[in-house]
């Protein structure tokens, strides 16, 4: 019997991981298309990120569901066979890529805003000063 149950346990995890791999695919295939060149400009990066919310939405639906069959696998011990293995791989090299193409995104919109700081203050001083003007004028 307990073998069974780590049967149906293991079947209900690939095909949840299989699930979770769809939307996190699409995901990085989006990024990759909507962000081809190594310098994206602020604005593609907020359109690509706009585009990618649905996405990681119905990535943590699914992640949500497979967290108690991910724990209870856990809790039992059972060992990776050569149906998970690849699926473990294969899901961990996809979770790799994805989050270095967004934690790259995260770095090169702080580069942006960075550079834009000081034209955004001197754009603020130039409305305060034209606005300290007109009511000093009327």
């Amino acid at each position: 019997m307990p073998h069974l149950e780590q049967s149906n346990l293991q079947t209900t995890l690939l095909s949840l991981l299989e699930r979770v791999e769809v939307p996190y695919r699409r995901a990085l295939t989006m990024i990759q298309n909507a962000l081809p060149h190594a310098d994206p400009t602020a604005e593609e990066i907020s359109t690509c990120l706009a585009r990618l919310d649905p996405l990681m939405k119905q990535a943590q639906e699914i992640e949500t569901e497979l967290a108690p069959c991910r724990e209870r696998w856990l809790a039992m011990g059972y060992q990776a066979d050569s149906n998970v293995k690849p699926i473990f791989q294969r899901h961990e090299q996809l979770l790799t890529e994805l989050i270095q193409k967004i934690n790259s995104m995260e770095h090169q919109m702080q580069q942006h805003r960075q550079a834009t700081a000081p034209q955004v203050d001197t754009l603020v001083r130039h409305q305060q000063m034209q606005k300290a003007y007109q009511q000093a004028v009327r």
